[in-house]
């Protein structure tokens, strides 16, 4: 048998791909919470939008982040995944579990995420532990157990935003990159940030090296016009969705949402509005130093659902910064994570309740391909060390919260 051989190469891949997606659905699956969380705004929005209808019915009393609107309820959340549940709410109706639903895009996610290393390196060593890293030794292996409205957005948008990368990657083709990461968009709005990224890893398309000609005249417009009308795509059926519900194009949900006084008195994270750079502190912390809770009894030491440090969580990502900025790359990484986490790090509300910081989900993919970067193909052995450490974390952090319900809500 010629292992050489690209047909024997691409099975091989595709095996690997499956073991995995087999693997983490069965770990997702046994690891999922004991009392799977209610919070399904998905599952009737798919109902309503199968019905014909934009607005929500016979909700449960505890779906708290409604609008209403002329008497009519309406969710916050951008629906592209209610539209990816259509199909199963359907056949199933509103008993389709969305924990289910976020299990099995989980699961794929993580494959996606090793043939994705597949594009990037020759190194079988580093793809497989580039993908236990981001299927196990981070926090969206807890995300993906939980399927409540919040994290199966993050779910649906990784699985966009990494059909994106991986295009990105592979045959380049520019408008379905765009519309990728639109849809991307239309599940986390926040992602759209993320355009430099695909930009500037795209540069070749768009301004070809061509010695002695000027930058404007190498330019080609054509790529960059495909890039933005894949995007544009979903932007404008965001500004029609918004309209035909609340009357303006814009993401006004959560402005519509007001924080109660109450709540803006008792917590910090509310009491100056929706944005404002007096969050930053608490967004930080919580992303970069927050500890996990201490207890006088045994086992001591519980996790903290305000948060926790991803330096704690996923202590290999510190290699992010041996990545450099002085190649395409890395720079096109940073300028994709720094928008996003701005404008995040200014938002009301670090992510709570969570298991470490779910808002940095929405950069993740660029923070593993920095940390892909700052590694060598022939890892060394506290890479290796590193990551299995981040797997053990987040194996506690899913036991405790998910299934000995050991915690603090603080």
């Amino acid at each position: 048998m010629n292992i050489s051989n690209p047909g024997y190469k691409r099975n091989s891949a595709l095996i690997a791909a499956a073991l995995f997606f087999l693997f983490s659905f069965v770990l997702y699956f046994i690891t999922q919470p004991a009392n799977p969380d209610p919070f399904n705004y998905f599952i009737y929005l798919a109902d309503a939008l199968l019905a014909g209808r934009l607005y929500l019915q016979d909700t449960p009393f505890y779906f708290e982040e409604l609008i209403l609107r002329d008497g009519l309820s309406y969710t916050i959340y951008p629906p592209m995944p209610a539209l990816l549940l259509v199909p199963f709410v359907a056949v199933w109706g509103l008993s389709f579990s969305q924990v289910f639903a976020s299990i099995l895009l989980g699961s794929i996610n993580v494959s996606l995420v090793f043939l994705l290393m597949r594009r990037l390196t020759e190194s079988f060593e580093k793809q497989i532990w580039m993908t236990l890293l981001f299927g196990y030794g981070t926090i969206y292996w807890y995300t993906s157990t939980i399927g409540s409205v919040w994290y199966f957005a993050h779910i649906v948008s990784l699985f966009f935003l990494f059909l994106a990368i991986y295009e990105t990657f592979g045959k380049r083709r520019v408008f379905l990159i765009g519309l990728l990461l639109g849809a991307s968009y239309w599940s986390r709005i926040l992602t759209v940030l993320t355009l430099p990224f695909f930009i500037i890893m795209l540069s070749d398309l768009w301004l070809p090296l061509s010695p002695g000609r000027s930058i404007l005249k190498r330019i080609k417009l054509r790529p960059l016009l495909l890039l933005s009308l894949g995007v544009g795509v979903f932007i404008c059926l965001n500004f029609l969705y918004n309209y035909v519900r609340f009357g303006s194009p814009f993401d006004v949900a959560y402005s519509m949402h007001t924080i109660s006084e109450a709540k803006a008195k008792v917590s910090p994270w509310f009491d100056q509005g929706l944005f404002s750079l007096s969050y930053m502190r608490h967004h930080l912390y919580t992303f970069l130093l927050q500890p996990p809770a201490f207890i006088e009894s045994w086992p001591y030491i519980v996790p903290s659902k305000v948060g926790l440090s991803v330096l704690i969580t996923t202590p290999v990502f510190i290699f992010a910064f041996a990545a450099g900025i002085r190649n395409r790359l890395a720079l096109a990484c940073w300028l994709a994570i720094i928008p996003p986490a701005l404008l995040i790090f200014t938002k009301s509300g670090t992510g709570w309740t969570q298991f470490g910081y779910r808002y940095a989900l929405d950069f993740y993919p660029f923070l593993l391909l920095l940390t892909f970067k700052g590694i060598p193909d022939k890892l060394k052995w506290y890479h290796k060390l590193l990551i299995v450490l981040g797997i053990l974390v987040n194996l506690w952090g899913v036991l405790f919260i998910n299934k000995f319900e050991l915690y603090q809500l603080y």
